[in-house]
């Protein structure tokens, strides 16, 4: 027991003796070195933070983004389900809550052609549209949920929009009776067509 208190004494008595007799050149270099230290520290964290930050850039600008929306076109809903991404997306699978009746579904009412989707390849700038007779959709809210994946990442998301809000009104072409009408009509359906790349 007191060899042990002689023995930390002995070194208290040394490590003081030590430092005294620094010379303040000596405590110059010593605080040099601790500030050089910690500068080091902050720029490694420093450049990490910016790889890092960096590197998720680098993946939103890289990644696919699958969006899914409502358009109206000529007296037809399309649910548009489009890769506004710069990659390519492969769908795991799509999801809507709501239930299609045959009067507003342009299809097999039987069939799911969400479920359908699984596996499909979504190029950047690709859509596919689901045609919905826009005076027979219901009033509702509908809820989607989409899971794809690109090479290297897994993505999720999920959507909720009122087709019916986006066709309150209707659109109306007279019937043509010549040239110049057809003409019209035809310029309408372009017109119609540049909404769908908006």
């Amino acid at each position: 027991m007191f060899l042990t208190i002689a023995t930390v004494s002995s070194i208290g008595s040394q490590s003081s003796s030590f430092f005294s007799s620094l010379a303040p050149s000596d405590w110059i270099q010593i605080c040099g070195i601790i500030a050089s230290t910690i500068t080091s520290i902050v720029a490694i964290k420093i450049s990490i933070d910016t790889l890092r930050q960096n590197n998720k850039m680098i993946e939103e600008s890289t990644r696919p983004n699958i969006q899914i929306y409502p358009v109206y076109l000529n007296s037809l809903l399309y649910i548009i389900i489009k890769n506004f991404g710069a990659s390519e997306a492969i769908i795991d699978e799509v999801k809507c809550s709501h239930k299609f009746t045959e009067a507003e579904y342009c299809g097999d009412i039987n069939e799911n052609g969400f479920e359908k989707l699984h596996g499909a390849i979504f190029c950047p700038g690709y859509a596919l549209r689901c045609p919905l007779v826009a005076h027979s959709v219901t009033n509702e809210t509908f809820q989607f949920e989409v899971s794809y994946h690109s090479s290297e990442k897994k993505y999720h998301a999920n959507f909720a929009f009122n087709p019916y809000s986006n066709a309150p009104f209707a659109d109306t072409y007279p019937s043509g009776r010549n040239a110049e009408k057809h003409l019209e009509h035809i310029a309408n359906e372009l017109h119609d067509i540049v909404k769908m790349k908006l």
